[in-house]
Formats: structure tokens, C-alpha cells, sequence
């Protein structure tokens, strides 16, 4: 197999129109480009967003503010950040509105976690329920921020385990 440079087409493929990114008007394969997955990467997948200096910034004191929030108001208070952030920056660019929808969704799935662990408290006989969905919660909550601080780092968006989808 023979390397193409990214300017060349592949065998098979239109070359660059006018616009440097395929046969006017879309781009792919497929008839005008119209392929399939038609506007997204390849394969139909969504575009992966990439972000570049403040927005990484942001995104990343958008993950430290959900954990804080929890971590200083015993697990009630760790959305209110991620829903700032998301209210504020949400027509900024996909990078942050996803970032922040992803925290807000994943801090009130541990909010909701962490009211149903005190119902079971405030039942006595399932305390020790209780006790173990603190801890599942508590874990989750550092683990997953520090991965997603670390992704957004990156710049790359974080997809949170056991998130209900309300913001997107």
C-alpha cells in the first residue's frame, strides 16, 4: 500500500473542488457527497471537538466545580457550577456546551444518588444501603472529575458514566 498525501485524492474519490475539501457542494462520497454519514467524520460518526487555550481552561473548571460543589456541600450542591458554566458559555462552541451539559448531567445523577442514600439513612434498617451509596457515589464523583479534568486537559470532551440526559 502506497502513502497519499491528505491533498490527494484516494482511488476512487473526487478530487478538491473549489473549496479545497471535495466536489462542491458536500463532501464525500456519494452524489454532490451526500454519502453516507453525510456531516460527520468518517464511518457517520460525530465530529470529535478539539478545543484551544481558554476554552480547555474553562472546561476544566467546569469539571473542578462539580466536584468542589459536592465535595463542599456533601454532595448537594455539585451541579450548580457545571450549570453555570453551561448557561454562560452554552453558545460559545460545542466544546464547552458539551462539557458542561456532561457535568451538570453527571453531578445531578450523583445528586439523586446521594437523596436516595438519605431516604435509605432515614429508614434505620437500610443504613448500611445507605452507607454503600455514599461510598459508590463519593468514588464516582473524584474518580470520573479527574478523568474529565484530565480529558479536558486535553481538550477532548469527557462522556460521564451514569448520567441522566437532561442539558445537551
Amino acid at each position: 500500500m502506497s502513502y497519499l498525501p491528505p491533498s490527494s485524492p484516494r482511488p476512487g474519490e473526487v478530487g478538491p473542488g473549489p473549496s479545497g475539501h471535495g466536489d462542491s457542494p458536500g463532501h464525500g462520497p456519494g452524489p454532490y457527497g451526500y454519502g453516507p454519514g453525510y456531516g460527520h467524520g468518517p464511518g457517520g460518526q460525530p465530529p470529535q471537538y478539539r478545543a484551544q487555550g481558554d476554552d480547555r481552561t474553562i472546561a476544566i473548571l467546569t469539571h473542578l466545580s462539580g466536584l468542589v460543589g459536592a465535595l463542599i456541600s456533601a454532595g448537594w450542591l455539585g451541579f450548580v457550577g457545571p450549570l453555570v458554566v453551561w448557561l454562560v458559555h452554552r453558545d460559545r462552541n460545542p466544546f464547552l456546551r458539551a462539557t458542561a451539559a456532561g457535568s451538570f448531567n453527571f453531578n445531578l445523577s450523583m445528586w439523586l444518588l446521594n437523596a436516595a442514600a438519605f431516604v435509605c439513612f432515614a429508614t434505620i434498617l437500610l443504613i448500611p444501603v445507605a452507607i454503600v451509596l455514599w461510598l459508590v457515589a463519593g468514588v464516582l464523583l473524584v474518580v470520573c472529575h479527574i478523568l474529565a479534568v484530565l480529558r479536558a486537559n486535553k481538550g477532548e470532551v469527557y462522556r460521564y458514566p451514569l448520567q441522566l440526559p437532561v442539558l445537551r
